[in-house]
């Protein structure tokens, strides 16, 4: 998606430009969360970021491009957000804990966003079609690659069973999408930080009682 109606993001105007932009996707985000895709219309959008509906038609041609430009850039900082707290991590267990860590912690600071992600996705690829899908899981795919890439470097390191790097990765995203969905539909029920260590330790031991 482009980001249309400026010629350099670097001059002045240009950063005007994006503050504003920024403004407007930060009112999508809580407007999507509290009243779903189909309960939201531009004049919602545009009350709430304290623009004219005129002047928010030229950062959005439609809430669809604000739903979709609020979900690419915000998997693009989380996957910037594990590139920088794995890698900082020396290879092995140190950077899977340091993965679920850290996507938890981005989790909890992006509330709104994953509760947009989880209950609205399917509306908006019924909306405007295959290509935000596409888009979507290419990123989803692109995080896969990495969280198998840091489970191969475990098992190199002989921290973890030579099972399928790839098929692992499926199973600790899915993990972490299990407890982020209990999350955002239980509110208040558990600090999701506090579930740091268990996750961790049950990706890596499974839910067998050890004999002694």
């Amino acid at each position: 998606m482009k980001i249309h109606g400026v010629a350099d993001i670097k001059s002045r105007k240009g950063r005007e430009y994006l503050a504003r932009r920024g403004e407007i996707l930060r009112a999508g985000e809580k407007l999507f969360a509290e009243r779903g895709f189909h309960g939201t219309t531009m004049l919602d959008l545009a009350k709430l970021s304290e623009f004219s509906v005129g002047s928010l038609y030229n950062f959005f041609e439609t809430k669809e491009e604000v739903y979709y430009t609020l979900l690419v850039e915000k998997l693009d900082l989380f996957r910037l957000r594990l590139d920088g707290e794995v890698n900082r991590q020396p290879p092995g267990l140190a950077q899977i804990f340091a993965l679920i860590e850290s996507s938890v912690k981005f989790f909890q600071e992006n509330e709104n966003f994953f509760r947009i992600l989880i209950q609205g996705r399917p509306a908006l690829e019924l909306s405007v079609g295959e290509t935000v899908g596409k888009d979507l899981r290419e990123r989803y795919l692109a995080c896969v690659d990495f969280v198998a890439n840091a489970i191969t470097r475990a098992i190199k390191k002989g921290e973890i069973e030579k099972f399928n790097p790839l098929e692992m990765a499926y199973v600790l995203l899915g993990m972490l999408n299990s407890f982020v969905t209990y999350w955002t539909m239980h509110p208040g029920d558990s600090e999701l930080g506090s579930k740091v260590p268990f996750i961790y330790d049950l990706f890596l031991k499974g839910v067998a009682k050890r004999r002694r």
